[in-house]
């Protein structure tokens, strides 16, 4: 990137999809704020700083603790090199549970939606951007979570909420991915048997394409308040 380098924070960024996006990020010349919770986000941090040679800084935060994320956001706000783009990445997967789960309802909430919120606050003041991760699935209206669900539609409906009520100094957009990597203990044959079921193209997408659609946002700077979806046609049953 020419001139003054540009700070990004991406949350649940240690490994997966996350950590994909730091890669990307970081190739582009970000300076990165990278951070986990479950996971060490201080292997990536190591490899990025030696394979792009660019400043990357960790952090351990609980962002179902909305008081320590509040207490971060200042942080990052007032500190040396606040973001210019936030990535709202880290989500909680749970295992199928009913929709009378409180506890899961409220994880869901706290990390997909106050978090996010609360976060907008480690912008700096001008040419802020947010992207948040949301999921190709939302409008099939799955049942199978209804703590994720719920608290992921419940980011879908901030997201132009957030970039008609914070422009014109920062935008808002959201990216929607399907099928990506295998679920933990699963292989890319059982990856691909779910793409060929559940995808119009009978494959899964592509990492890559998600740090494209990211770096897309990125440097269109007419869009706000959209939703790219990088499914292979998975949003549409």
């Amino acid at each position: 990137m020419s001139g003054e380098r540009r700070w990004a924070l991406v949350t649940g960024a240690a490994q997966r999809t996350g950590a994909h996006l730091a890669h990307g990020l970081a190739g582009h010349g970000y300076g990165l704020h990278l951070h986990a919770y479950t996971s060490d986000p201080a292997p990536l941090a190591t490899a990025l700083r030696a394979k792009a040679g660019v400043p990357v800084h960790t952090y351990r935060v609980n962002l179902a603790d909305t008081e320590a994320v509040r207490s971060w956001a200042h942080h990052l706000s007032t500190g040396p090199n606040p973001p210019r783009l936030v990535v709202n990445n880290a989500s909680p997967f749970p295992p199928p549970h009913g929709i009378d789960d409180l506890v899961l309802l409220e994880e869901g909430l706290r990390i997909h939606l106050f978090a996010p919120t609360v976060l907008q606050a480690a912008l700096s003041e001008e040419g802020g951007h947010v992207v948040n991760m949301l999921d190709a699935r939302l409008v099939l209206l799955d049942g199978i979570r209804p703590g994720y669900e719920v608290s992921k539609h419940a980011l879908a409906a901030h997201t132009l909420l957030a970039a008609r009520s914070l422009a014109p100094s920062v935008r808002v957009n959201a990216i929607a991915p399907g099928l990506l990597m295998p679920p933990p203990g699963r292989d890319e044959s059982h990856l691909c048997a779910l793409a060929s079921q559940r995808s119009p193209l009978g494959r899964p997408a592509r990492l890559a394409d998600v740090v494209a659609a990211l770096l897309f946002l990125e440097k269109a700077v007419s869009v706000t308040g959209q939703v790219i979806y990088v499914d292979s046609g998975e949003h549409l049953g």
